[in-house]
């Protein structure tokens, strides 16, 4: 009767640390089998026997480790497309407005699925205090979805938008306005002098005119520089009539 070889197992098997150590195998002697790492027993023996040089057939039957879908975590998916067996990876997925912490893909192990995860709400940082004017703030650090509003002093208006919104990016839905002093334009008034006031035209300041000789005034002659403009429209309200009123009577 022949000994056997060292027993050449696939994949799924493996030596047992006591038959692994054996230099030979006589006739009749019985080598142990199992799992390879990632496979659990699911039913048959755990040993073969040499016969006459030849191994027996292995009837232990091997299943992969199934780790199954993770537990969800508050604001958490998961895209599952290779299964949930010994070797497969998932990816990692939070809500809009949440940012992930933590491993972005998983793999089953022995052990279970690996590295940790978690979703934190997103946040942005608080914008530099706006010049001459204020801004009204959630208190911390503003939050996903979070509103901020701005608004300017008395002698200042708003460029750019009056509130702005922490957005799912951590960024924000537009820049932060700025306040710009209230300036009108220089007045254009036809057939006439400017007796008081110069530029430039602030905030509450105010231009006179008076009209050439053979003119008269239509509207009024003092306009006030307004935050929407001046406080008479001067190409409309304050103008001189173009019209000599020499030969006529008033």
């Amino acid at each position: 009767f022949s000994d056997c070889p060292f027993p050449v197992l696939n994949g799924k098997f493996v030596l047992s640390s006591e038959s692994i150590l054996k230099n030979s195998f006589p006739d009749n002697s019985v080598a142990f089998v199992e799992c390879a790492k990632g496979y659990v027993r699911k039913e048959g023996s755990t040993s073969i026997t040499c016969l006459n040089g030849v191994w027996s057939a292995v009837e232990l039957i091997c299943k992969k480790i199934d780790c199954g879908e993770p537990t969800h975590s508050p604001h958490m998916s998961y895209v599952i497309s290779d299964g949930t067996l010994f070797g497969a990876y998932i990816k990692t997925k939070c809500e809009t407005g949440y940012d992930l912490e933590g491993s972005s893909h998983r793999q089953c192990l022995v052990s279970g699925w690996s590295g940790k995860a978690e979703c934190i709400l997103t946040t942005c940082n608080l914008p530099d205090p706006i010049e001459h004017g204020k801004m009204n703030a959630p208190r911390g650090k503003p939050e996903f979805n979070d509103v901020i509003t701005f608004s300017c002093d008395d002698n200042y208006i708003l460029v750019g938008n009056s509130s702005i919104t922490c957005g799912e990016y951590g960024d924000y839905s537009s820049p932060p306005p700025k306040c710009k002093a209230i300036e009108c334009p220089v007045p254009e008034i036809s057939f006439s002098t400017q007796t008081e006031g110069n530029p430039p035209y602030s905030f509450k300041c105010e231009a006179t005119f008076e009209c050439w000789p053979g003119y008269r005034m239509k509207g009024v002659a003092t306009s006030v520089c307004e935050k929407s403009g001046y406080s008479y429209n001067t190409g409309e309200e304050l103008r001189t009539k173009e019209e000599l009123l020499l030969n006529q009577s008033v």
